[in-house]
């Protein structure tokens, strides 16, 4: 498929949420993403990635996938598109919606053989192999950026069934792109023309110029209370799917699993929910009281997500290096008048380092990191490059490792995530017996969370984030949700408490944007 890139390079020292807010309609445009990274613990904004406008959404729920041309240059997309290559799939087209469904597949117990198996990913190589050009840097900036469902897994392993809340996968194929670098106040400007409009260079170029425009726009204030404009009651009362009895009391039936064998360690969670009638705005004093390596922001047109993410999912380099980041053990940072003390935050530093249950869980979550690579890398390639490392967020610290490899040349990176979903740091270990308790557990979907955000471009370069610290928006209500790791010695009422602990930023997020219960409709 011909693919026509125009690139324009711009001064820009506006935050990434200030240029996404005046190019977005302060993020109420629908198909629209900000990505964000950071340095942990810090106000140090490093790169942003906002798509603008997509061409194309691509939604998958079951063996079913759906891509839906969101304008003319999803059109000529889909026109384009040879889908005669995925066959296992039904396929049916119309001139904006293309539906493939996966055929069922003969059941498979062989690691190897179930990872070459057709899967719904198998849409996004399609539309990934479709916007390759040869051009690295042309390559570069044809991205697909989304979210995976933590449910996704049910494609691949044989779980519990349960009821799915929201979709498998959702991602977008951005035709207007803004990448900017904080580090020297630069941005690239950046447009996508695909199949039959890749030739209209003018049509392209004036995209280009009233984007440029938009941003030389004084920007409204934004972020307050507006008298003009209609108000809506709201609540800031927070209801909890589970209360700390009942989480209590699964913690400590997980724990005769443990006891019995079944497992060394599951991850149990539980929803908080509250009005957050402003996503943008609770996403915008998340950003500033706790910014992490990743955060976020997506409008998916009928939900938003939103979140501050300590922990990389997976990463691959265009040169096929794999990355994974297992975080686990937590605590508290220390506080005095709702300032760090940071005499008992030193203290409360080394009890973590020191905590024998914390270590073994940390190392457990690193050795299963290490055994998710080994099938899909290159003998002799696996190391960890950080053990153990302290890293600090606005109301909790955490313990972090890394472990990387290469990639086998047969594998790319959505087989990659494919084979490492989802992340033991949600799930626990073993991760399917573990999964299938979370099931018996839970008794319902996660959806996005415990999933992972992520960007893929055509030279297979993937960036992901799991999907925690975060909130799914819908209908004007937020859910948070927070898990804990229950392990043998396990005191319930510390997991209770953690989950509290995780959940704090993104709830107080929310809460501290309600404006005295009311805000502007």
């Amino acid at each position: 498929m011909q693919v026509n890139t125009l690139v324009k390079k711009i001064s820009l020292s506006l935050s990434p949420l200030e240029v996404y807010k005046r190019l977005c309609d302060k993020g109420l445009k629908e198909h629209t993403a900000l990505l964000e990274t950071a340095e942990a613990g810090t106000q140090a904004h490093r790169k942003s990635i906002i798509a603008i406008s997509s061409a194309v959404e691509i939604k998958a729920l079951n063996n079913r996938v759906m891509l839906t041309a969101l304008n003319d240059n999803g059109v000529a997309f889909l026109q384009r598109l040879d889908t005669d290559v995925l066959s296992d799939f039904s396929v049916k087209k119309t001139e904006l919606c293309l539906e493939l469904v996966l055929n069922p597949l003969p059941i498979v117990t062989d690691e190897d053989e179930r990872l070459g198996q057709s899967s719904i990913l198998d849409v996004l190589k399609l539309v990934q192999s479709a916007i390759q050009t040869g051009n690295r840097e042309n390559d570069e900036s044809s991205l697909l950026l989304g979210a995976f469902s933590f449910d996704l897994v049910d494609q691949f392993e044989a779980l519990p069934k349960i009821n799915k809340s929201y979709e498998d996968y959702i991602f977008y194929l951005a035709d207007q792109l803004l990448i900017q670098s904080m580090d020297n106040n630069s941005a690239q400007i950046i447009v996508k023309g695909f199949g039959q409009n890749a030739t209209n260079d003018i049509r392209l170029g004036l995209n280009i110029t009233q984007l440029e425009e938009s941003l030389q726009e004084e920007l409204l204030q934004e972020g307050h209370c507006e008298a003009q404009e209609p108000k809506i009651t709201v609540s800031n009362k927070v209801s909890v799917n589970l209360s700390d009895e009942e989480f209590k009391k699964q913690v400590k039936q997980a724990k005769k699993h443990i006891i019995d064998g079944d497992v060394f360690q599951v991850v149990l969670s539980r929803d908080y929910q509250l009005d957050c009638p402003k996503p943008i705005i609770a996403y915008e004093k998340l950003r500033s009281s706790n910014p992490s390596p990743y955060m976020y922001f997506l409008n998916f047109g009928d939900k938003q997500l939103f979140g501050a993410s300590p922990e990389s999912c997976l990463k691959v380099t265009p040169q096929k290096e794999v990355s994974l980041y297992p975080i686990a053990g937590t605590r508290k940072r220390a506080f005095k008048n709702d300032v760090i003390d940071f005499e008992r935050d030193s203290q409360v530093e080394y009890e973590l380092i020191e905590d024998r249950k914390e270590a073994a869980e940390h190392m457990m979550l690193v050795d299963l990191a290490r055994n998710d690579l080994a099938r899909i890398i290159r003998n002799g390639s696996r190391k960890i490059t950080q053990l153990k490392k302290i890293v600090k967020y606005s109301h909790v610290m955490h313990l972090v490792s890394e472990v990387k490899g290469v990639l086998k040349e047969e594998i790319d990176s959505l087989d990659a995530y494919k084979a490492c979903s989802n992340m033991g740091t949600l799930t626990g270990a073993p991760k399917i017996k573990a999964m299938e308790i979370i099931r018996d557990y839970e008794q319902k979907s996660r959806g996005f969370y415990g999933g992972a955000v992520a960007v893929l471009n055509a030279n297979d370069e993937f960036d992901s984030a799991i999907i925690i610290r975060s909130a799914l928006v819908k209908n004007n209500v937020a859910t948070v949700t927070a898990g804990a790791g229950v392990v043998f010695d396990s005191i319930p009422s510390d997991e209770a408490q953690e989950t509290d602990n995780k959940a704090k930023a993104v709830l107080s997020a929310c809460l501290s944007v309600t404006c005295d219960s009311e805000v502007a409709a």
